[in-house]
């Protein structure tokens, strides 16, 4: 449970006060760039913050330090000055809040590692990779040789291959190069693939998401690679879900 922390003033104009103040100021300022062009829910960018998945660490304080700031901002004894001060550790909380503002969290830390994500060959049946997806419960199977991404199986590559070749053209021994083009993540489909560089923020995947959603483009996921180009290794993979899980998880 996290206790409020303020002092009374009897006296003079705190220096923490004004330490808090200036730091709350700067963490508006970095929200207004956050989410300028955007549509928002509140007026104040910090209380929008505050539904974002990406402050849940620090929640309960940052509603603390609201309360304070509104408090030091719109209530002052008869000389103008605060009537309380922010305690040390609130200064602390706050400092922490605005680096983590500041320094957005790691996708790769949200999505699935390479070593932990289900691969498809394709020399593979595409009977035993479905069977697989089943029982793994996974929506969606990079398919790769020597390491590298050939194309994505999904229930969206299927139904891209039964409308061009109809549904009698699946057995029980067709391999998944059989699939062709319905594996590519190049092709003009419903479901959209994206590549990212390995240092690429937990945000920039939730802006990838967003953005191609609202184009009615769904993105299905986001592949991290060195660089971020298609060509290079596949290091981890994220779904929306990853994304919208307020702290990592171990995969």
């Amino acid at each position: 449970m996290i206790k409020t922390e303020v002092i009374v003033l009897e006296g003079k104009g705190s220096v923490r006060s004004e330490e808090f103040l200036k730091l709350y100021r700067r963490l508006e300022g970095l929200l207004e760039r956050r989410y300028v062009g955007r549509k928002t829910n509140h007026s104040s960018v910090v209380r929008e913050y505050m539904d974002d998945p990406d402050s849940a660490p620090f929640r309960t304080q940052l509603d603390l330090c609201r309360e304070i700031r509104n408090l030091l901002s719109h209530n002052a004894d008869e000389a103008g000055e605060p009537v309380l001060e922010p305690s040390e550790s609130m200064l602390k909380d706050l400092r922490r809040i605005v680096e983590h503002v500041q320094k957005p969290r790691k996708a790769i830390d949200f999505g699935t590692p390479r070593d932990k994500i289900m691969f498809a060959h394709p020399n593979e049946r595409v009977t035993d990779v479905i069977r697989r997806m089943r029982k793994m419960g996974y929506s969606h199977v990079p398919v790769c040789q020597d390491r590298y991404l050939v194309g994505v199986f999904s229930a969206s590559s299927m139904l891209a291959y039964f409308d061009k070749n109809g549904f009698t053209a699946l057995d029980d021994d067709m391999r998944m190069h059989e699939l062709k083009g319905a594996l590519s993540v190049e092709n003009e489909r419903s479901e959209k693939y994206i590549f990212l560089p390995l240092d690429a923020t937990v945000l920039a995947v939730r802006d990838a998401f967003q953005e191609r959603n609202e184009r009615n483009s769904r993105v299905a996921a986001v592949f991290l690679t060195e660089t971020g180009d298609s060509r290079q290794e596949i290091r981890a993979m994220l779904t929306p879900w990853d994304v919208l899980r307020e702290t990592p998880d171990d995969h």
